[in-house]
Protein backbone atom coordinates (compact mmCIF):
# COMPACT_ATOMS: atom_id res chain seq x y z
CA UNK A 1 0.00 0.00 0.00
CA UNK A 2 1.56 3.54 -0.82
CA UNK A 3 2.21 5.68 1.80
CA UNK A 4 2.10 8.77 -0.27
CA UNK A 5 -0.48 10.03 2.57
CA UNK A 6 2.57 10.11 5.01
CA UNK A 7 4.47 12.46 3.01
CA UNK A 8 5.95 15.29 4.48
CA UNK A 9 3.12 18.22 4.18
CA UNK A 10 5.05 20.46 1.93
CA UNK A 11 6.20 17.50 -0.27
CA UNK A 12 4.97 18.32 -3.66
CA UNK A 13 4.67 14.44 -4.17
CA UNK A 14 2.18 13.85 -1.91
CA UNK A 15 0.35 13.80 -5.12
CA UNK A 16 2.09 11.30 -7.23
CA UNK A 17 3.10 12.68 -10.76
CA UNK A 18 1.04 12.54 -13.53
CA UNK A 19 2.93 9.98 -15.57
CA UNK A 20 0.50 10.71 -18.65
CA UNK A 21 1.37 14.67 -18.74
CA UNK A 22 5.17 13.94 -18.03
CA UNK A 23 5.03 11.35 -21.01
CA UNK A 24 3.52 14.19 -23.29
CA UNK A 25 6.16 16.87 -22.12
CA UNK A 26 9.39 14.87 -22.16
CA UNK A 27 10.46 12.67 -24.75
CA UNK A 28 12.69 10.92 -22.91
CA UNK A 29 10.54 9.69 -20.22
CA UNK A 30 8.07 9.44 -23.39
CA UNK A 31 10.21 6.40 -24.58
CA UNK A 32 9.51 4.29 -21.50
CA UNK A 33 5.92 5.17 -20.75
CA UNK A 34 3.07 2.15 -21.40
CA UNK A 35 -0.49 2.59 -21.20
CA UNK A 36 -2.55 -0.11 -19.56
CA UNK A 37 -5.83 -1.10 -20.62
CA UNK A 38 -7.54 1.26 -18.27
CA UNK A 39 -6.03 4.27 -19.71
CA UNK A 40 -3.53 4.35 -17.36
CA UNK A 41 0.01 5.18 -18.49
CA UNK A 42 3.11 3.85 -16.38
CA UNK A 43 6.19 2.89 -16.57
CA UNK A 44 8.66 -0.71 -15.71
CA UNK A 45 9.75 0.14 -12.58
CA UNK A 46 11.90 -2.97 -13.01
CA UNK A 47 13.82 -1.05 -15.42
CA UNK A 48 17.19 0.94 -14.71
CA UNK A 49 16.80 3.37 -18.01
CA UNK A 50 12.87 3.97 -17.18
CA UNK A 51 13.99 4.21 -13.28
CA UNK A 52 16.78 7.15 -14.51
CA UNK A 53 14.38 9.13 -16.92
CA UNK A 54 11.42 9.30 -14.07
CA UNK A 55 14.09 10.78 -11.59
CA UNK A 56 15.88 13.09 -14.65
CA UNK A 57 12.26 14.14 -15.59
CA UNK A 58 11.16 14.66 -12.27
CA UNK A 59 14.12 17.00 -11.30
CA UNK A 60 13.67 18.73 -14.42
CA UNK A 61 9.93 19.59 -14.23
CA UNK A 62 9.67 20.56 -10.74
CA UNK A 63 13.44 22.13 -10.01
CA UNK A 64 14.77 23.14 -13.59
CA UNK A 65 17.60 20.54 -12.80
CA UNK A 66 19.63 18.91 -16.03
CA UNK A 67 20.99 15.51 -14.34
CA UNK A 68 23.09 12.77 -15.79
CA UNK A 69 23.06 9.72 -14.02
CA UNK A 70 25.11 7.00 -15.58
CA UNK A 71 23.43 3.65 -15.37
CA UNK A 72 25.98 2.09 -12.88
CA UNK A 73 25.58 4.77 -10.40
CA UNK A 74 22.72 5.38 -7.45
CA UNK A 75 19.48 5.69 -9.44
CA UNK A 76 17.85 8.95 -6.25
CA UNK A 77 14.48 8.93 -5.59
CA UNK A 78 13.10 12.13 -5.47
CA UNK A 79 10.08 12.38 -3.46
CA UNK A 80 12.52 10.24 -0.77
CA UNK A 81 15.52 13.35 -1.47
CA UNK A 82 13.07 15.87 -1.01
CA UNK A 83 11.52 14.53 2.04
CA UNK A 84 14.56 14.86 3.47
CA UNK A 85 15.57 18.38 2.17
CA UNK A 86 12.09 19.60 3.98
CA UNK A 87 13.22 18.16 7.13
CA UNK A 88 16.18 19.99 7.42
CA UNK A 89 14.59 22.99 6.63
CA UNK A 90 12.41 22.16 9.46
CA UNK A 91 15.34 21.60 11.77
CA UNK A 92 17.15 24.57 10.84
CA UNK A 93 13.50 26.94 11.86
CA UNK A 94 13.95 24.95 15.36
CA UNK A 95 17.54 26.88 15.22
CA UNK A 96 16.14 30.41 14.27
CA UNK A 97 18.13 29.55 10.71
CA UNK A 98 16.78 31.06 7.73
CA UNK A 99 19.58 33.03 5.91
CA UNK A 100 23.13 32.11 4.44
CA UNK A 101 22.95 28.68 5.31
CA UNK A 102 25.89 26.34 5.19
CA UNK A 103 25.30 22.89 4.63
CA UNK A 104 27.61 19.25 4.07
CA UNK A 105 26.22 16.41 1.83
CA UNK A 106 28.40 13.13 2.94
CA UNK A 107 28.96 11.21 -0.27
CA UNK A 108 26.91 13.16 -2.68
CA UNK A 109 27.01 10.35 -5.37
CA UNK A 110 27.35 10.86 -9.07
CA UNK A 111 23.54 12.89 -9.53
CA UNK A 112 24.60 15.17 -6.81
CA UNK A 113 20.89 15.31 -6.26
CA UNK A 114 21.16 16.78 -2.18
CA UNK A 115 23.15 19.79 -2.87
CA UNK A 116 21.96 20.42 -6.46
CA UNK A 117 17.93 20.03 -5.31
CA UNK A 118 19.02 22.66 -1.73
CA UNK A 119 21.09 25.21 -4.08
CA UNK A 120 18.46 25.37 -6.99
CA UNK A 121 15.25 25.66 -4.27
CA UNK A 122 16.27 26.69 -1.40
CA UNK A 123 19.71 28.70 -2.06
CA UNK A 124 21.65 26.84 0.14
CA UNK A 125 25.60 26.84 -0.20
CA UNK A 126 26.43 23.05 -0.15
CA UNK A 127 29.97 21.52 0.20
CA UNK A 128 29.61 17.97 -1.37
CA UNK A 129 31.86 15.43 -0.56
CA UNK A 130 32.65 11.95 -2.08
CA UNK A 131 35.31 9.07 -2.74
CA UNK A 132 34.29 7.52 -5.98
CA UNK A 133 36.32 9.13 -8.94
CA UNK A 134 33.28 8.59 -11.57
CA UNK A 135 31.18 9.73 -9.15
CA UNK A 136 33.30 12.43 -8.65
CA UNK A 137 33.61 13.78 -12.14
CA UNK A 138 29.74 13.59 -12.85
CA UNK A 139 28.52 15.60 -9.65
CA UNK A 140 30.80 18.27 -10.61
CA UNK A 141 29.61 18.09 -14.27
CA UNK A 142 26.13 18.14 -12.85
CA UNK A 143 27.11 21.35 -11.39
CA UNK A 144 28.75 23.14 -13.80
CA UNK A 145 25.87 22.10 -16.32
CA UNK A 146 23.18 23.79 -14.17
CA UNK A 147 25.77 26.66 -13.37
CA UNK A 148 25.70 26.37 -9.77
CA UNK A 149 29.28 26.72 -9.22
CA UNK A 150 28.59 29.50 -6.81
CA UNK A 151 26.71 27.34 -4.31
CA UNK A 152 27.49 24.36 -4.50
CA UNK A 153 31.46 22.67 -4.75
CA UNK A 154 32.33 18.95 -4.94
CA UNK A 155 35.52 17.48 -3.14
CA UNK A 156 37.41 14.41 -2.63
CA UNK A 157 37.83 12.63 0.62
CA UNK A 158 39.47 9.52 1.13
CA UNK A 159 38.60 7.75 4.86
CA UNK A 160 36.76 10.73 7.10
CA UNK A 161 33.27 11.38 6.61
CA UNK A 162 33.50 14.59 8.37
CA UNK A 163 37.09 15.85 9.35
CA UNK A 164 38.76 15.87 5.81
CA UNK A 165 35.74 18.08 4.79
CA UNK A 166 35.93 20.39 7.33
CA UNK A 167 39.70 20.56 6.89
CA UNK A 168 39.34 21.86 3.46
CA UNK A 169 36.83 24.21 4.00
CA UNK A 170 36.92 25.36 7.47
CA UNK A 171 33.74 27.31 7.94
CA UNK A 172 31.03 27.15 10.61
CA UNK A 173 28.51 24.46 9.05
CA UNK A 174 24.91 24.66 9.92
CA UNK A 175 23.70 20.88 9.14
CA UNK A 176 25.74 18.03 7.67
CA UNK A 177 23.38 15.34 6.29
CA UNK A 178 23.96 11.35 4.81
CA UNK A 179 22.79 8.78 2.82
CA UNK A 180 24.76 5.86 3.91
CA UNK A 181 25.41 2.12 2.54
CA UNK A 182 22.41 0.49 4.05
CA UNK A 183 24.60 -3.12 4.05
CA UNK A 184 27.36 -4.99 5.40
CA UNK A 185 27.64 -7.26 3.19
CA UNK A 186 26.51 -8.01 -0.44
CA UNK A 187 24.55 -11.07 0.86
CA UNK A 188 22.17 -8.76 2.42
CA UNK A 189 21.25 -7.48 -1.13
CA UNK A 190 19.03 -10.16 -1.58
CA UNK A 191 15.22 -9.22 -0.97
CA UNK A 192 15.17 -12.51 1.70
CA UNK A 193 17.92 -11.46 3.65
CA UNK A 194 17.02 -11.75 7.22
CA UNK A 195 13.32 -10.98 6.37
CA UNK A 196 10.41 -10.34 8.89
CA UNK A 197 8.63 -13.25 6.27
CA UNK A 198 9.31 -15.91 4.12
CA UNK A 199 6.67 -14.65 1.85
CA UNK A 200 7.66 -10.71 2.17
CA UNK A 201 7.61 -9.10 -1.29
CA UNK A 202 10.08 -8.85 -3.98
CA UNK A 203 11.32 -5.21 -3.87
CA UNK A 204 9.15 -3.42 -6.68
CA UNK A 205 11.80 -1.35 -8.54
CA UNK A 206 15.19 -2.47 -9.94
CA UNK A 207 18.41 -2.43 -8.01
CA UNK A 208 20.11 0.73 -9.65
CA UNK A 209 23.63 1.03 -7.79
CA UNK A 210 26.93 0.17 -7.36
CA UNK A 211 28.01 -2.09 -4.72
CA UNK A 212 30.19 0.62 -3.12
CA UNK A 213 27.00 2.74 -2.26
CA UNK A 214 25.28 0.38 -0.72
CA UNK A 215 27.24 -1.65 1.19
CA UNK A 216 30.23 -0.74 4.18
CA UNK A 217 31.49 -2.93 6.82
CA UNK A 218 29.68 -3.28 9.74
CA UNK A 219 26.63 -1.65 7.50
CA UNK A 220 24.88 1.60 8.32
CA UNK A 221 25.19 1.05 12.14
CA UNK A 222 29.16 1.24 11.86
CA UNK A 223 29.00 3.70 9.17
CA UNK A 224 26.50 5.96 10.93
CA UNK A 225 29.04 5.24 14.83
CA UNK A 226 31.76 6.67 13.29
CA UNK A 227 29.74 9.73 12.23
CA UNK A 228 28.71 10.54 15.66
CA UNK A 229 32.30 9.88 16.85
CA UNK A 230 33.38 12.26 14.57
CA UNK A 231 30.87 14.54 15.11
CA UNK A 232 31.48 14.62 19.12
CA UNK A 233 35.39 16.07 18.25
CA UNK A 234 33.72 18.91 15.96
CA UNK A 235 30.97 19.52 18.71
CA UNK A 236 28.89 22.71 17.94
CA UNK A 237 31.39 23.33 14.14
CA UNK A 238 28.55 21.72 12.55
CA UNK A 239 25.48 22.85 14.48
CA UNK A 240 22.61 19.61 13.77
CA UNK A 241 24.16 16.42 12.51
CA UNK A 242 21.99 14.17 10.58
CA UNK A 243 21.56 11.30 8.58
CA UNK A 244 19.27 8.82 6.62
CA UNK A 245 18.68 5.00 8.32
CA UNK A 246 17.47 2.60 5.92
CA UNK A 247 16.69 -0.48 8.84
CA UNK A 248 14.66 0.83 11.68
CA UNK A 249 16.24 -2.07 14.03
CA UNK A 250 19.55 0.76 13.60
CA UNK A 251 17.82 3.11 15.27
CA UNK A 252 18.33 1.67 19.33
CA UNK A 253 21.85 1.07 18.95
CA UNK A 254 22.43 4.79 17.35
CA UNK A 255 20.44 6.61 19.68
CA UNK A 256 21.94 4.70 22.92
CA UNK A 257 25.78 6.08 21.07
CA UNK A 258 24.14 9.34 21.07
CA UNK A 259 23.38 9.34 24.99
CA UNK A 260 26.51 7.98 25.93
CA UNK A 261 28.27 11.29 23.42
CA UNK A 262 26.13 13.70 25.36
CA UNK A 263 24.53 15.46 22.87
CA UNK A 264 22.33 18.20 23.93
CA UNK A 265 19.28 16.92 22.02
CA UNK A 266 18.50 14.49 19.09
CA UNK A 267 15.40 13.81 17.33
CA UNK A 268 14.20 10.65 15.05
CA UNK A 269 11.53 11.38 11.81
CA UNK A 270 10.47 8.92 9.25
CA UNK A 271 10.47 9.21 6.02
CA UNK A 272 7.42 7.64 3.90
CA UNK A 273 6.61 7.70 0.28
CA UNK A 274 5.79 4.95 -2.04
CA UNK A 275 5.80 1.80 -0.72
CA UNK A 276 9.11 2.47 1.11
CA UNK A 277 9.66 3.93 4.72
CA UNK A 278 12.99 4.77 5.59
CA UNK A 279 14.10 7.07 8.57
CA UNK A 280 15.65 10.21 9.81
CA UNK A 281 18.02 10.78 12.99
CA UNK A 282 19.55 14.38 13.62
CA UNK A 283 21.59 15.40 16.87
CA UNK A 284 23.54 18.66 17.94
CA UNK A 285 26.21 19.74 20.81
CA UNK A 286 24.94 23.30 20.56
CA UNK A 287 22.00 25.12 22.45
CA UNK A 288 19.18 23.79 19.94
CA UNK A 289 16.01 21.72 21.24
CA UNK A 290 15.42 19.53 18.20
CA UNK A 291 12.87 18.12 19.92
CA UNK A 292 10.40 21.33 19.78
CA UNK A 293 9.51 20.54 16.30
CA UNK A 294 6.02 22.06 15.86
CA UNK A 295 3.81 18.90 15.86
CA UNK A 296 2.60 20.19 12.63
CA UNK A 297 5.17 19.46 10.93
CA UNK A 298 5.40 15.76 12.60
CA UNK A 299 3.52 13.20 10.04
CA UNK A 300 1.31 11.04 12.63
CA UNK A 301 1.98 7.78 10.51
CA UNK A 302 -0.66 5.14 11.52
CA UNK A 303 -0.02 1.40 11.19
CA UNK A 304 -0.65 0.60 7.85
CA UNK A 305 -2.61 -2.56 6.48
CA UNK A 306 -0.02 -4.49 4.94
CA UNK A 307 -0.90 -6.63 1.89
CA UNK A 308 -1.03 -10.62 1.91
CA UNK A 309 1.62 -12.10 -0.08
CA UNK A 310 1.48 -15.28 -1.86
CA UNK A 311 4.11 -17.14 -4.11
CA UNK A 312 2.10 -19.07 -6.67
CA UNK A 313 4.05 -22.34 -6.75
CA UNK A 314 4.96 -24.13 -9.86
CA UNK A 315 3.13 -27.27 -11.53
CA UNK A 316 4.29 -29.69 -14.06
CA UNK A 317 1.66 -29.36 -15.93
CA UNK A 318 -0.19 -26.26 -15.70
CA UNK A 319 2.30 -23.66 -17.50
CA UNK A 320 3.57 -21.06 -14.66
CA UNK A 321 3.16 -17.72 -17.14
CA UNK A 322 1.57 -14.37 -15.77
CA UNK A 323 -1.13 -14.73 -18.22
CA UNK A 324 -1.89 -18.38 -17.46
CA UNK A 325 -2.40 -16.99 -13.33
CA UNK A 326 -4.22 -13.94 -14.21
CA UNK A 327 -6.63 -15.58 -16.58
CA UNK A 328 -6.82 -18.65 -13.84
CA UNK A 329 -7.92 -16.04 -11.64
CA UNK A 330 -10.92 -14.35 -13.73
CA UNK A 331 -12.21 -18.21 -14.24
CA UNK A 332 -11.98 -18.33 -10.12
CA UNK A 333 -13.65 -14.48 -9.84
CA UNK A 334 -16.82 -15.58 -11.89
CA UNK A 335 -17.05 -19.03 -10.30
CA UNK A 336 -17.29 -17.23 -7.16
CA UNK A 337 -19.84 -14.80 -8.15
CA UNK A 338 -17.22 -11.91 -7.92
CA UNK A 339 -18.02 -8.63 -9.58
CA UNK A 340 -14.36 -7.85 -11.14
CA UNK A 341 -12.65 -4.95 -13.05
CA UNK A 342 -8.87 -6.00 -14.35
CA UNK A 343 -7.19 -1.60 -13.97
CA UNK A 344 -3.85 -1.98 -14.46
CA UNK A 345 -2.03 -4.35 -17.09
CA UNK A 346 1.57 -4.22 -18.03
CA UNK A 347 4.08 -6.78 -18.96
CA UNK A 348 4.87 -7.90 -15.31
CA UNK A 349 2.15 -7.03 -13.39
CA UNK A 350 -1.93 -7.31 -13.72
CA UNK A 351 -4.19 -5.58 -11.02
CA UNK A 352 -7.89 -6.19 -10.35
CA UNK A 353 -10.14 -4.90 -7.68
CA UNK A 354 -12.93 -7.57 -6.37
CA UNK A 355 -15.94 -7.25 -4.90
CA UNK A 356 -17.90 -9.92 -3.25
CA UNK A 357 -21.24 -9.34 -1.95
CA UNK A 358 -21.54 -12.94 0.20
CA UNK A 359 -19.21 -15.52 1.22
CA UNK A 360 -19.19 -17.71 -1.70
CA UNK A 361 -15.85 -19.51 -1.26
CA UNK A 362 -16.51 -21.60 2.28
CA UNK A 363 -17.19 -24.72 2.87
CA UNK A 364 -17.27 -25.67 -0.72
CA UNK A 365 -16.91 -29.68 -0.60
CA UNK A 366 -19.81 -29.67 2.05
CA UNK A 367 -22.03 -27.52 0.00
CA UNK A 368 -21.14 -30.28 -2.99
CA UNK A 369 -22.03 -33.12 -0.98
CA UNK A 370 -24.63 -31.48 0.17
CA UNK A 371 -26.47 -30.82 -3.42
CA UNK A 372 -25.36 -34.51 -4.60
CA UNK A 373 -27.49 -36.14 -1.47
CA UNK A 374 -30.44 -33.49 -1.78
CA UNK A 375 -30.14 -34.44 -5.60
CA UNK A 376 -30.06 -37.77 -5.20
CA UNK A 377 -33.08 -37.71 -2.28
CA UNK A 378 -35.11 -35.96 -5.22
CA UNK A 379 -34.03 -39.15 -7.26
CA UNK A 380 -35.43 -41.35 -4.99
CA UNK A 381 -38.82 -39.24 -4.42
CA UNK A 382 -39.32 -39.23 -8.15
CA UNK A 383 -38.91 -43.39 -8.78
CA UNK A 384 -40.94 -44.07 -4.93
CA UNK A 385 -43.69 -41.06 -5.54
CA UNK A 386 -46.25 -43.35 -8.04
CA UNK A 387 -45.45 -46.16 -5.19
CA UNK A 388 -45.22 -44.19 -1.79
CA UNK A 389 -47.24 -41.08 -2.30
CA UNK A 390 -49.41 -41.62 0.99
CA UNK A 391 -46.11 -41.73 3.28
CA UNK A 392 -44.97 -38.37 2.19
CA UNK A 393 -46.61 -35.43 2.89
CA UNK A 394 -46.42 -31.89 1.08
CA UNK A 395 -44.42 -29.85 3.43
CA UNK A 396 -41.61 -32.99 2.77
CA UNK A 397 -41.80 -32.28 -0.58
CA UNK A 398 -41.73 -28.56 -0.76
CA UNK A 399 -38.73 -28.85 1.86
CA UNK A 400 -36.64 -31.00 -0.34
CA UNK A 401 -37.47 -28.93 -3.41
CA UNK A 402 -36.44 -25.78 -1.90
CA UNK A 403 -33.38 -27.11 -0.24
CA UNK A 404 -32.25 -28.06 -3.61
CA UNK A 405 -33.10 -25.03 -5.42
CA UNK A 406 -31.37 -23.40 -2.77
CA UNK A 407 -27.72 -25.55 -3.18
CA UNK A 408 -28.39 -24.94 -6.88
CA UNK A 409 -29.11 -21.50 -7.39
CA UNK A 410 -25.57 -20.22 -6.72
CA UNK A 411 -24.25 -22.29 -9.71
CA UNK A 412 -27.14 -21.11 -11.92
CA UNK A 413 -26.27 -17.94 -11.28
CA UNK A 414 -22.66 -17.93 -12.05
CA UNK A 415 -23.60 -19.98 -15.57
CA UNK A 416 -26.16 -17.22 -16.05
CA UNK A 417 -23.88 -14.83 -15.68
CA UNK A 418 -20.92 -16.41 -17.55
CA UNK A 419 -23.09 -16.58 -20.40
CA UNK A 420 -23.89 -12.42 -20.52
CA UNK A 421 -20.24 -12.09 -20.10
CA UNK A 422 -19.43 -14.30 -23.37
CA UNK A 423 -21.70 -12.53 -24.84
CA UNK A 424 -20.33 -9.36 -24.04
CA UNK A 425 -23.81 -8.14 -22.04
CA UNK A 426 -21.32 -8.12 -18.65
CA UNK A 427 -18.88 -5.07 -17.61
CA UNK A 428 -18.42 -3.36 -14.81
CA UNK A 429 -22.38 -3.70 -13.44
CA UNK A 430 -23.05 -6.41 -11.34
CA UNK A 431 -25.69 -8.87 -12.89
CA UNK A 432 -28.86 -9.22 -11.20
CA UNK A 433 -29.05 -12.73 -10.97
CA UNK A 434 -31.77 -15.87 -9.28
CA UNK A 435 -29.17 -15.22 -6.55
CA UNK A 436 -29.71 -11.06 -5.74
CA UNK A 437 -32.29 -12.09 -3.02
CA UNK A 438 -30.16 -13.47 -1.05
CA UNK A 439 -27.25 -11.36 -1.01
CA UNK A 440 -27.15 -8.24 1.21
CA UNK A 441 -26.74 -4.52 -0.93
CA UNK A 442 -23.38 -3.94 1.44
CA UNK A 443 -20.34 -4.85 0.53
CA UNK A 444 -18.73 -8.35 2.12
CA UNK A 445 -15.12 -7.77 0.81
CA UNK A 446 -14.00 -5.22 -1.60
CA UNK A 447 -9.90 -5.53 -2.27
CA UNK A 448 -7.47 -5.58 -4.71
CA UNK A 449 -5.99 -8.38 -6.17
CA UNK A 450 -2.31 -8.35 -7.81
CA UNK A 451 -0.39 -10.65 -10.04
CA UNK A 452 3.43 -9.99 -10.10
CA UNK A 453 6.24 -11.60 -12.12
CA UNK A 454 9.51 -11.19 -11.13
CA UNK A 455 12.85 -12.83 -12.61
CA UNK A 456 12.39 -16.09 -10.20
CA UNK A 457 8.37 -16.03 -9.38
CA UNK A 458 5.19 -15.19 -9.91
CA UNK A 459 3.09 -13.61 -6.83
CA UNK A 460 -0.17 -12.64 -5.70
CA UNK A 461 -0.56 -9.86 -3.41
CA UNK A 462 -3.82 -9.27 -1.91
CA UNK A 463 -4.94 -5.53 -0.24
CA UNK A 464 -8.23 -4.63 1.74
CA UNK A 465 -10.23 -2.09 1.27
CA UNK A 466 -13.80 -2.68 2.56
CA UNK A 467 -16.68 -5.07 3.73
CA UNK A 468 -18.21 -6.62 6.39
CA UNK A 469 -16.28 -9.81 6.50
CA UNK A 470 -13.09 -7.21 7.07
CA UNK A 471 -9.66 -9.22 6.84
CA UNK A 472 -10.53 -12.51 7.83
CA UNK A 473 -12.67 -13.05 4.64
CA UNK A 474 -9.63 -11.95 2.42
CA UNK A 475 -7.60 -14.37 4.42
CA UNK A 476 -10.48 -16.94 3.36
CA UNK A 477 -9.87 -16.11 -0.12
CA UNK A 478 -6.25 -16.06 -0.14
CA UNK A 479 -7.05 -19.80 1.35
CA UNK A 480 -9.36 -20.24 -1.67
CA UNK A 481 -6.73 -19.49 -4.07
CA UNK A 482 -3.84 -21.20 -2.42
CA UNK A 483 -5.91 -24.25 -2.93
CA UNK A 484 -7.40 -24.02 -6.40
CA UNK A 485 -5.43 -21.27 -8.43
CA UNK A 486 -2.80 -23.87 -9.85
CA UNK A 487 -5.05 -27.35 -9.52
CA UNK A 488 -5.04 -29.09 -13.00
CA UNK A 489 -8.86 -28.84 -14.94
Amino acid sequence: MSMNQYMHPRNIYKQPPNFKQLAIQYPDFRKHATQDLSGKVTIDFKNVEALRALTCTLLKKDFGLDIQIPLNKLIPTVPLRLNYILWIEDLLSVADRTDNIKGIDIGTGASCVYPTIAAKKNQWTMLATEIDPESIKFATENVKRNSLQNLVTVIQVKDTLLNEAVDQHPHEYDFCMCNPPFFSTTQELHPFFKARKQNRPHPRNAFCASVDEVVAKGGEVDYISRLINESKTLDTQIKIYSSMVGHKSTLPPLKKLLREVEVVSFKQTEFCQGHTTRWGLAWTFADIDLTKIPDSLVVAKHKLPKPLYYEVPKRDEVPYKLATVSERLVEIFRGLQFDYQEIKHVSNLVEFVITAFADTWSHQRRKRRERLRVSESSVTLSEDSNCDNNNLSGSDIHKTCDKLAELNCEESGAALKRGLEDDGFYKKKRLKTDLEGNISSKVYLKAKIGVMKTDSCIGLELTFFEGTGKKEAMHQVLQYLKNNLMKKE
